[in-house]
């Protein structure tokens, strides 16, 4: 293939966006007209000309037989022009919309539904800060820079291609689908996706309008459930390397007066829409990985495990490549799984370091109420003029919208009014959000470094560049494990331990605004676990803060909305037991990545079976005697191992049972916002039901008011009154979970792309999560679990003698997004079974494995 010459990849941009001049420097994309009324936004984005690259020599791509694509080339300019090249070659469809996902411009091709969307992302600045900080590289490292400008110009060249009619065009494009045409890539645009992904991946504007809810509108249960506690003492940090608490003080939650008023349908309103505010190509799903060192393991090397659990799409959310320069002299030699429409490899292994990640959730952003008009709004005391400028939305299905954006100098935006499905403020107030993002930071050049690590002091120092990446990273080396996360959180100072920054703020209080301070470095989550000589996190509390369920004591403000802890207590309770057995092998970690038992059900069992055995005797539970369904219900329960997997029935009459218990339990207490909670995030009112049934806090047994055994007995029953509607009979032989549980991998684009519905392992909550709640709207129990999440790919990694990583993998789905192409979909089976598959590394194993070459040449 030959490559295009720049003056050609000028022509082709000048002729997509209808220029007839030679070809200006790329700017910040859609039109602004600043409102001559009120303040200026600011100085002008910083400009950047079209990329450019032309290959030195010849560039070998070679597909194996799971897909993957291993590119070898002689420079690293030349392999990253072949990556962006490879990359469109098999997702340009995806990274389209992911690129217009990040620029607030999805209306534009697929209609009004995304207005709201494409708002958002406009307010709070994607693709302005992604310009800043492409320019904070293009300046501080002008080698790595001019990498990213050439995996543009590789998808451009790709793109030419296609306009050419030299290659065809990609599924998703054509008529009958999405149905427009790809334009070329600015080198900013892989910037402004990977900010996207940051901006969503840990993004508290739901949690903290949730908690805002609960506390306003909810407070009893606001005031007597400990939403923060987890549901076991499971940390990220050893015991003796977490941070001591201060002394503990009496902490109340504000109160507000003359509440909006709500509107008949709020509860319906909470469901549809209150954590479906944010967009962004990942979602808020559970992931885990652990580490273990080579003094407890068979090879006396340390073994690396992880699995990142997202939307389930179909295509999935990675493109997996394997980059070497290394071969000629470069700095690359590094496999694993890029997000797409984002440049390098953020997840995987090179021929030193394997590492992973799950999401981290310190709080790294802040709502406050603030009395606004059209020109200021007042904060703190002060009033502050608002730099207002308007973007013009583009609809394809209807006229364009006109935005008008309302930045806070200093200190953040003005969030769209209505944006919660509820009102949230007064009259004459306005919602002010603020975010760590708002600033130029280096996510780039962090994990360009991290591909190029080579010990784990090296890595170590490289996450450290991911400021606002909300990661707990786990590394290895042949040598050792290291756990590190360095996101930038704001210092709030002690006030912040009693003043609730996880809910919204008032505006007029000053000691609630940020200073610029940020928590040092040494504050941070990091570990080598030379003690204990194993590492683990499932998104849960690295420092155990959130023990007690408050803020009050803890050493400093860090965070409150992480994981239940069920999988983090049954990773660490499984490592514990490996560990002293001792010897691990990769086998045991993918045994424990396919791990399908059910935390809940150690903590709900003992419960069913305590209320039942008082059925014989207790007068109060009579209704529930010579009830033979129960019996076998009971029965069943009492003798089940936990594991929610296909073959099981138990499986089918716990969910059932788990859902109907935490609904009897708590519907009435947490009321309007019940069902979006457990509709959305089910594990987290599962959680506070078992704690309430425990009575693991003072004031559990106020929300048991009929008593805990004729709620648990009821809960039965309502489970047996369901499977005899649905399966006929509560007869175990009627019915499987594998029959009621699957996973669906869904499209939202192109109807072509839906990946259908399978049986599957896993539950709420379990390590191989697949979560779905049991009861749809109205609390009407569904016909069938859908899970839309799990697993996009599991790793296990190993070191040779030599140092080197050898991983195995299972991939949700497969690495092209053409659902002709033999890897579409080649992996989902291997997946659903737990059968892993080499990542092929060395240059050996992929020649022996290869079933495609082709050849980029200058």
């Amino acid at each position: 293939m030959a490559r295009i010459a720049p003056s050609r990849l000028a022509l082709l941009a000048l002729l997509v966006v209808g220029c007839d001049e030679s070809p200006p420097a790329v700017d910040a994309g859609p039109d602004v007209g600043v409102d001559a009324a009120v303040a200026d936004a600011g100085p002008p984005p910083p400009m950047f000309d079209p990329p450019s690259h032309t290959l030195s020599a010849d560039v070998e791509v070679v597909r194996d037989s799971l897909g993957m694509v291993h590119i070898y080339a002689q420079n690293d300019e030349d392999l990253f022009f072949a990556s962006g090249y490879a990359q469109a070659a098999d997702r340009l469809f995806s990274m389209d919309l992911a690129r217009r996902q990040a620029l607030g411009r999805r209306a534009e091709v697929l209609g009004s539904r995304y207005v709201d969307d494409d708002s958002l992302v406009r307010i709070v600045g994607v693709e302005r800060y992604a310009l800043l900080s492409a320019a904070r590289m293009r300046e501080e490292r002008p080698e790595d820079f001019a990498l990213a400008n050439a995996w543009a110009a590789g998808i451009n060249a790709r793109i030419e291609e296609i306009l050419r009619g030299d290659a065809p065009l990609p599924f998703g494009y054509g008529p009958g689908e999405a149905d427009f045409m790809p334009e070329p890539w600015a080198v900013t645009d892989g910037f402004a996706v990977g900010r996207l992904l940051l901006f969503g991946n840990a993004n508290q504007i739901e949690f903290d309008l949730l908690a805002t809810i609960l506390r306003d509108y909810v407070p009893d249960a606001f005031e007597r459930v400990p939403l923060m506690r987890p549901l076991t003492d499971a940390f990220v940090l050893p015991a003796d390397e977490r941070p001591a608490g201060g002394s503990m003080t009496s902490w109340v939650p504000p109160a507000r007066a003359e509440l909006p008023q709500l509107p008949p349908d709020a509860a319906r309103r909470l469901a549809d829409g209150l954590f479906d505010i944010v967009p962004s190509p990942v979602a808020q799903f559970a992931s885990n990985n652990w580490a273990v060192d080579g003094r407890h393991t068979a090879s006396g090397r340390p073994l690396i495990a992880g699995d990142p659990h997202q939307g389930l799409s179909s295509p999935m959310l990675f493109f997996m490549q394997h980059l070497n320069s290394a071969d000629a002299g470069g700095s690359f030699d590094v496999a694993g799984f890029s997000f797409v429409g984002s440049p390098a490899v953020q997840l995987g292994h090179n021929a030193h370091v394997a590492w992973t990640a799950t999401t981290s959730y310190p709080d790294i952003s802040d709502l406050w109420e603030v009395r606004a008009d059209a020109t200021s709004v007042v904060l703190g005391g002060e009033t502050i003029p608002l730099a207002r400028h308007e973007e013009t939305i583009l609809v394809r299905d209807g006229e364009p919208v006109t935005l008008m954006v309302e930045e806070v100098p200093g200190r953040g935006v003005l969030l769209p009014e209505g944006i919660a499905p509820v009102p949230v403020t007064r009259a004459g107030r306005r919602l002010l959000y603020d975010w760590v993002g708002f600033r130029p930071t280096a996510e780039a050049a962090g994990f360009i470094d991290i591909d190029r690590a080579t010990d784990l002091d090296a890595f170590d120092a490289a996450v450290d560049e991911i400021e606002l990446g909300c990661f707990n990273f786990v590394g290895a080396t042949a040598d050792g494990i290291t756990y590190r996360s360095s996101m930038q959180v704001p210092d709030r100072g002690v006030g912040a331990l009693t003043r609730a920054h996880w809910a919204m703020l008032d505006g007029d209080d000053a000691d609630s605004l940020w200073t610029g301070a940020l928590l040092p470095l040494s504050s941070l989550p990091h570990t080598r676990a030379a003690d204990r000589g194993w590492i683990a996190s499932a998104n849960n509390d690295p420092f155990g803060f959130t023990a007690d369920g408050t803020t009050s004591g803890d050493a400093f403000y860090f965070g409150v909305f992480f994981d239940p802890g069920t999988r983090a207590t049954r990773i660490e309770s499984e490592l514990a037991r490996l560990v002293e057995r001792g010897a691990l092998t990769p086998e045991d970690m993918m045994a424990l990545q396919m791990d399908a038992h059910s935390v809940f059900a150690d903590r709900l069992l003992p419960i069913v079976e305590d209320a039942w055995a008082h059925v014989p005797t207790d007068d109060a539970l009579a209704e529930f005697r010579d009830r033979p369904e129960l019996e076998t219900l009971a029965t069943m329960l009492q003798t089940w191992d936990g594991a929610l997997v296909r073959e099981s029935s138990t499986a089918v009459v716990f969910d059932a049972f788990m859902f109907f218990v935490t609904s009897g339990a708590l519907e009435d207490d947490f009321g309007l916002a019940f069902e979006a909670i457990l509709g959305e995030n089910p594990s987290y009112m599962i959680k506070w039901a078992v704690l309430t049934l425990e009575g693991a806090y003072p004031r559990a047994d106020e929300l048991l008011q009929e008593g805990r055994d004729v709620l648990v007995l009821r809960a039965l029953s309502a489970t047996a009154g369901w499977l005899e509607r649905r399966f006929g009979s509560v007869d175990p032989s009627g019915y499987t979970w594998g029959d009621h549980h699957g996973t669906h991998f869904g499209a939202e684009y192109a109807g072509g792309m839906d990946g259908g519905w399978y049986p599957t392992d896993g539950g709420v909550g379990t390590v191989n999560v697949s979560s779905a709640s049991f009861l749809g709207s109205g609390g009407v129990p569904v016909d069938r679990l859908e899970s839309g999440g799990g697993a996009v790919y599991r790793m296990v990694a190993e070191f040779a003698e030599d140092g080197v990583p050898s991983a195995q993998v299972t991939v949700s789905r497969g690495n092209s997004g053409d659902p002709e192409s033999p890897f579409f979909d080649n992996a989902t089976d291997d997946w659903i079974n737990g059968r892993y598959v080499p990542l092929r590394f060395r240059r050996a194993d992929v020649d022996a494995d290869a079933v495609e070459s082709s050849t980029l040449t200058p």
